[in-house]
């Protein structure tokens, strides 16, 4: 489908800086070189929202803590169109980079069952995956895409998923860390057994395939693939068919449609909804449900043609406020993103 018109009716309402600059660079590919773009440029770079971003980082590079909060900010500042080029996605970068160099530390923990497992293993997977989505670092990133979907061949079993449900009753949550994520189509057992001969200990907090984490570091990107053909279809048939969630995104299983209209009022589930299918889409995976996801999603437009949840989404939000149009263009923009697989946060 050619969005076009939805996307020149956007600009059409007079959206405020930093909305108008994602328009121009991300969907109309307007050229950096050109007098639009450097004007709309310079004022996203001028703008409150970023000059506080700006003005907060500490010398190191990040925002404290960086587990939650530096992420949340990377997440903003690229949602604004931003990119490794903005001197504060350019100093975090490089304090990851220090990071996984062991030249610097997050000054942050959380006690596991194995204290190994905080410094050893989430530390590196989330430092490299945030590197990833800032701008893909060559060196730095090609070891910890290889671990990750080393684990990911090593667990995940191509099956036909039929229509059959899980009635365990099992608390979803507990899927991220547990056993109860053995599944059909998973194999946790041999996930186990993979990361803790590779790391060298044993642990019972192992980081599943379908985390944020790792859907942020495996996505084939630039012609690089880490993936085999097999495991990128197993694991995208796993998240729609057969996960309760994803962790830290979504917690139901993403293949259950979700309608956005007049009598959810509460658009929340429908936002981390589309945010997981985002992530999701990143995978060639996808192309087998992506005409089916998307023709519902264009479904839940309004009379206009737009999309327009009744509550602000404040992890997305781009325009000044709320008021006026700039709900239905920072919600349009949102599921733009996804029906365009740009890069997902």
């Amino acid at each position: 489908m050619d969005y076009t018109h939805i996307i020149n009716k956007l600009l059409d309402m007079d959206p405020d800086p930093i909305p108008r600059f994602v328009l121009l660079k991300e969907f109309l590919h307007v050229s950096p070189d050109s007098a639009e773009y450097q004007n709309a440029f310079e004022r996203v770079c001028n703008h409150p929202f970023v000059r506080r971003f700006e003005s907060s980082q500490n010398d190191r590079g990040f925002w404290p803590p960086f587990h939650g909060y530096t992420e949340q900010i990377i997440r903003h500042l690229l949602s604004y169109g931003l990119d490794i080029n903005h001197v504060c996605l350019k100093k975090v970068s490089g304090y990851l980079v220090k990071v996984l160099e062991n030249a610097e530390s997050w000054d942050q923990f959380e006690k596991q069952d194995n204290v190994r497992w905080w410094p050893e293993i989430f530390v590196p997977l989330v430092s490299s995956a945030m590197l990833s989505l800032i701008g893909d670092a060559g060196e730095h990133l090609g070891a910890y895409k290889k671990r990750w979907a080393f684990f990911a061949e090593a667990s995940l079993i191509n099956v036909d998923y039929g229509n059959e449900s899980d009635d365990s009753g099992t608390d979803r949550h507990s899927n991220f860390f547990s056993s109860s994520a053995a599944k059909k189509g998973y194999d946790y057992e041999a996930d186990k057994k993979a990361q803790n001969a590779y790391f060298g200990f044993k642990t019972t907090k192992i980081i599943s395939p379908w985390n944020y984490y790792n859907l942020l570091l495996l996505p084939p990107r630039g012609g690089a693939r880490y993936l085999s053909d097999d495991a990128d279809r197993a694991l995208v048939d796993y998240c729609m068919n057969e996960a309760d969630f994803i962790y830290y995104i979504y917690n139901k299983n993403p293949g259950e449609m979700v309608p956005m209209n007049a009598q959810n009022r509460d658009s929340r589930n429908f936002c981390h909804w589309v945010r997981a299918l985002s992530l999701i889409a990143q995978f060639k995976g996808w192309a087998t449900y992506e005409q089916k996801y998307f023709d519902w999603i264009l479904e839940q437009r309004n009379p206009d043609g737009l999309w327009e949840f009744p509550k602000k989404f404040d992890l997305f939000a781009l325009s000044d406020s709320w008021r006026g149009n700039n709900r239905a263009i920072d919600s349009t923009i949102f599921v733009l993103r996804l029906l365009l697989k740009k890069k997902a946060f």
